[in-house]
C-alpha cells in the first residue's frame, strides 16, 4: 500500500484539529493522562507498521534486474497507463478539497 504524502498530511491535519478542539483545563485541573481519537490511534498504527516495510525491497530489484539483463523484461504500456490514471484520479480526489 502506498501512502502518499498528501494523505499523511491530511490524516495529520484532523488530528491537529481534534487537538485544537480539546478544551483548555486550568493548572489545578491538569492531570497525567493520554487519550487519542480513533484517527490519531489509526495513525499510529500506520506509523508502526512502515517502520518494518522495507524501503527497499532487494528480491524484487534483483529479480528485474535479472530480467533486464536476459531482455525478458517486457513493459505492458496499459498497465502502466491504468496505474497513472488510478493514482491521478486518488490524488483529484483528495485535492478536490483544496
Amino acid at each position: 500500500m502506498r501512502i502518499s504524502p498528501k494523505q499523511f498530511e491530511q490524516v495529520m491535519a484532523v488530528y491537529r484539529s481534534q487537538m485544537q478542539k480539546a478544551p483548555e483545563q486550568t493548572e489545578t485541573q491538569r492531570k497525567d493522562s493520554l487519550s487519542l481519537s480513533g484517527d490519531a490511534k489509526a495513525v499510529n498504527e500506520v506509523r508502526d507498521l512502515i517502520k518494518f516495510i522495507p524501503e527497499v525491497r532487494k528480491e524484487r530489484v534483483d529479480e528485474l534486474k535479472k530480467a533486464i539483463e536476459t531482455g525478458e523484461y517486457k513493459v505492458d504500456g496499459k498497465q502502466v497507463a491504468e496505474k497513472m490514471l488510478q493514482r491521478m484520479a486518488v490524488d483529484h480526489f483528495l485535492n478536490k478539497d483544496d
